[in-house]
């Protein structure tokens, strides 16, 4: 079987993760909210991302005049038996070893996401638009007429006191996988006409590519890992009190159990915001130093000092150490009490 065949082969086969992982993905975020409210849409559902998310969003919605967010919409009747014939097409494709079938089946798909898009886009529009006259609570914009609450397609939107942010997910990079996958078999059949033996020279460079391709992907599914990110001092906002954050000695991060990132612009905030939070949920805690600014440690390993002789930005004059050793010596020079991570936690009544 040729090269060319087998990418054919694979690439609709990778459209069965639809019926497995979730195609996109809108979530809500608000200081009210320390874990942002969200939905996983698949191909025939539409799920809570976290349990009863769905339940508050509609609750919130309610007054507003909004439409509940269904379980179930007219398009998942269809949408499963399009992918599954899209899949076993492209399969036939593949065995028939005709290139012009392989960017056939490829204009069809674009052709079909383009249409999903609209439709997503679609339904978008009227949930954020077709508002109830008689809510309870109707906010107006700046020309005096009825605002609109339509979530963005792609990216990120303030919508009142809202952050919503709609991106795809897993199943989504699968299925652009499987697109691209059948244009590269498209050029690889192609070449493979034209070619004899210097084809092979070629071939090996494709593998190269394809193989530098293939952890661009891998990179790209598995980047909600979970690990720290660096702040961007001047233009990151605390996730706590929506401050920007610019004192490089006294940012603090959390890094949740699923690998989402909130950044904080003092020690205080990221203890505040532990002690009203389910801490549970959390998998790392790192916070600036004073002694090397904008360089973040793990905070369960630095001791802290309260002075008022070291003034932090939210005034609780809190301030992390690397070391027991410094920290010592700044008690000296500058009077205090000393906290490891367990004592400051409870002065801040973080109960876990």
């Amino acid at each position: 079987m040729r090269k060319s065949q087998i990418l054919m082969i694979i690439g609709p086969l990778l459209l069965f993760a639809l019926f497995v992982m979730p195609m996109w993905q809108i979530t809500l975020g608000a200081p009210q909210y320390p874990e942002p409210l969200g939905m996983n849409i698949w191909i025939n559902k539409i799920v809570d991302m976290n349990p009863n998310d769905l339940k508050n969003i509609n609750l919130m919605n309610h007054y507003i005049g909004m439409a509940e967010i269904p379980d179930f919409i007219p398009e998942f009747k269809i949408f499963p038996f399009i992918v599954g014939f899209m899949i076993i097409l492209g399969v036939l494709f593949g065995l028939s070893r005709k290139r012009k079938l392989y960017i056939t089946w490829f204009f069809m798909m674009c052709i079909l996401g383009v249409l999903g898009m609209y439709d997503f886009w679609l339904w978008e529009y009227n949930y954020g638009h077709n508002l109830d006259s008689h809510a309870a609570i109707k906010f107006l914009d700046e020309f005096g007429n009825p605002m609109a609450y339509q979530p963005p397609l792609i990216g990120r939107k303030t919508i009142l006191n809202f952050t919503a942010t709609s991106i795809p997910t897993s199943g989504s990079y699968f299925l652009l996988t499987g697109i691209f996958l059948s244009l590269l078999a498209f050029v690889t059949a192609k070449k493979e006409e034209n070619y004899s033996k210097s084809w092979y020279i070629f071939n090996k460079k494709k593998t190269t590519r394809k193989f530098e391709l293939s952890i661009f992907f891998i990179a790209l599914l598995s980047s909600c890992s979970i690990e720290p990110k660096e702040i961007n001092y001047g233009s990151d906002d605390c996730h706590y009190c929506k401050m920007h954050i610019v004192d490089r000695q006294h940012a603090a991060e959390i890094v949740t159990t699923k690998g989402k990132v909130f950044v904080y612009d003092a020690i205080e905030c990221m203890l505040n915001e532990m002690a009203r939070t389910d801490v549970e949920k959390y998998e790392l805690y790192l916070t600036n130093v004073f002694n090397t600014p904008s360089d973040l440690y793990n905070a369960k390993e630095c001791t802290f000092l309260i002075s008022k002789a070291l003034p932090s930005p939210m005034g609780r004059n809190l301030t992390a150490f690397k070391t027991k050793e410094l920290a010592l010596q700044a008690k000296i020079e500058k009077g205090g009490q000393l906290y490891n991570w367990n004592e400051i936690k409870t002065e801040f009544k973080v109960m876990r």
